[in-house]
């Protein structure tokens, strides 16, 4: 004979639910108490959302010849982290292939990839997969803000690796800016 085994943990799978819980009348709320409880879930174990603002939150910075870069977030857990390029004059980043997905809106100017024939114009939104490689050059006054998941390998001319910029690498660029300024670098840009 089997042994007999008592299970001693809750079941994770919901009851189905014959009729709707009882809604509360005292708040107004439309939301019953199932939905209520719900809502309470993801207040106590979602991360909270995040306002940046543009002009008191964070700093442009140079990079690359005229090219700035501004850090609007980086998610240390995905590798993932949103930072505005911008030029004043035309200029080109570089050749460079991509590890994880980029996107891209475009806020102002023109910009594209000198092995692709179209033009990126303000509004514009691009997607860039993973393993493109692909040269960048931007026009005048020309401000992008990117997202950007895992690496981005910069290319010699022979295409061997020159280096490579990750979260980590980018978030030391804008650390080390803010330390050779004397200013206090926004530790809220990391989540």
């Amino acid at each position: 004979m089997a042994p007999s085994v008592t299970n001693t943990t809750p079941d994770l799978v919901p009851e189905p639910v014959s009729k709707l819980p009882e809604r509360a009348e005292d708040d107004g709320s439309a939301l019953n108490e199932h939905e209520r409880a719900e809502i309470a879930f993801v207040d106590k174990y979602s991360a909270p959302d995040v306002y940046i603002n543009a002009k008191n939150d964070t700093l442009w910075f140079p990079w690359i010849g005229p090219i700035e870069l501004k850090p609007m977030r980086m998610e240390n857990r995905t590798g993932t982290f949103v930072v505005g390029l911008r030029s004043k004059v035309a200029a080109s980043l570089g050749k460079h292939r991509h590890r994880g997905t980029v996107t891209a809106i475009t806020m102002s100017g023109e910009w594209g990839y000198k092995e692709y024939d179209w033009v990126a114009r303000p509004g514009d939104w691009v997607c860039e997969n993973p393993g493109v490689i692909h040269t960048l050059s931007v026009e005048d006054d020309t401000d992008i803000v990117f997202t950007i998941t895992g690496s981005i390998e910069f290319l010699n001319d022979d295409d061997s690796l020159k280096f490579t910029l990750d979260i980590f690498s980018f978030a030391k660029m804008y650390y080390d800016h803010c330390k050779e300024k004397g200013i206090k670098p926004n530790d809220a840009l990391w989540h």
